[in-house]
């Protein structure tokens, strides 16, 4: 393994960020697109099904298979279907038929993706055991500044150039993190020794360290009620900051750049002090967790620009809580020759409520109004997480009695 700056590892820092980037970048090209031509909160919630839905299909289809081959050949392999679909986007936008059904089909196409599986995997591989906290907390501030440029970038670019050159800058940008991921010099040897069979019992081995370590499945239950909660509003973000904010494309490039402000700042933060002991980690990622929810209230309840764009920040600083210590604990427990497959089955597991979220957002834009949407999830995410907080404080206190019993008795 080498160094934290080594070659390899640099060059996973930067395909890792030119993806966020781009991927963000062209995120916002497609929703925004998909509202302009449709106005309709109906189409937004559609776009978002699609690419969910497709992540944990292809997830659950593929995800078992990823330790058979190279973590750099799946994130290039990966990086070239975005590249194929936005090079197909930008034909259409040049003969006049960007549609909604090609949009469609577009974010359908990016949403084949394994590349943060592998990239992830990855990692450990390229740095020392002792850099991993803040290995992971560098590559994750990072990957949020890039989201932070890309977002109020991207309102600027449509708005000045036009769909043709946003969608070329895209390809060229996803192409440029193909080509630095295919120069990172993997060491197989470890997982050459690896074991192999049917879909089936790949996936049982990616399913099989959550018995191992049940607190993985416990945390990721917790994750699976946020992504609920995120997915609910952040698929009316663009309504939310027209319709409630009253504000443009580029308010909505701004207000979603504040979420990234707020992690960068939170993720040297976390990546500034010591690893805790893992009672206080699981407490500080819950906890991490119910500060979301309060935030989702928050925005339910203000109608000016400032305070939203302030509650976002805020919400971006707790995650990365969540986010670095989660990655930390994956790449400790979970052995080298089977961490993409339970990478995978972390993916499925924290999405699986995501279409739910989605469907639920929608139905109550619709239905009632975008302040109240905001509030009812918020008011769930904090009431669950509270449970778990008061679960892991009983579960370690009988911990600490029996303890406590066992030395009386010796």
């Amino acid at each position: 393994m080498g160094p934290l700056w080594g070659r390899g590892f640099r060059l996973l820092y930067g395909s890792m960020s030119v993806s966020a980037f781009a991927h963000t970048f062209g995120t916002f090209i497609i929703s925004w697109f998909v509202y302009e031509i449709t106005g309709s909160e109906l189409a937004m919630g559609g776009l978002w099904l699609i690419s969910i839905g497709t992540r944990m299909l292809v997830q659950f289809a593929v995800g078992p298979y990823i330790d058979r081959f190279r973590r750099t050949r799946v994130m290039v392999f990966s990086e070239s279907i975005r590249v194929t679909a936005f090079l197909g986007l930008l034909v259409l936008a040049g003969l006049g038929e960007l549609t909604p059904a090609a949009l469609y089909i577009g974010a359908f196409l990016i949403s084949v993706v394994f590349f943060d599986a592998a990239a992830q995997a990855l990692l450990p591989k390229l740095v020392t055991e002792k850099a991993l906290v803040k290995a992971n907390a560098r590559v994750a501030g990072f990957v949020q500044i890039m989201r932070l440029l890309a977002l109020p970038l991207a309102g600027v670019f449509v708005a000045a150039w036009g769909s043709a050159a946003a969608l070329a800058c895209v390809t060229v940008l996803f192409l440029i993190s193909a080509v630095m991921a295919g120069k990172i010099q993997e060491d197989v040897r470890e997982r050459e020794k690896g074991e192999t069979g049917s879909w089936w019992s790949q996936f049982k081995r990616g399913v099989v360290i959550y018995r191992k370590h049940p607190v993985l499945l416990f945390l990721g239950f917790f994750i699976a009620v946020i992504n609920f909660a995120v997915f609910a509003t952040q698929v009316m973000y663009i309504p939310y900051v027209v319709e409630v904010l009253g504000g443009s494309s580029f308010a909505y490039g701004l207000f979603a750049a504040m979420f990234p402000l707020g992690y960068v700042a939170g993720s040297y933060i976390v990546g500034g002090f010591r690893e805790p002991a893992r009672a206080m980690m699981y407490a500080l990622m819950i906890g991490a967790l119910f500060a979301g929810g309060l935030t989702h209230i928050g925005l339910g309840l203000v109608t000016v620009l400032w305070a939203a764009l302030l509650i976002e920040a805020a919400a971006g600083l707790v995650m990365p809580v969540w986010n670095v210590y989660s990655n930390l604990l994956y790449q400790k427990l979970v052995p080298d020759r089977i961490r993409g497959q339970v990478f995978t089955v972390r993916f499925l597991i924290a999405t699986a409520a995501t279409p739910l979220g989605v469907v639920y957002g929608t139905f109550w834009a619709t239905r009632f109004d975008l302040p109240s949407l905001f509030i009812s999830v918020g008011v769930l995410s904090c009431v669950l997480t509270l449970v778990g907080l008061c679960t892991l404080a009983v579960y370690y206190g009988r911990r600490r009695d029996s303890v406590t019993e066992i030395k009386k008795i010796s």
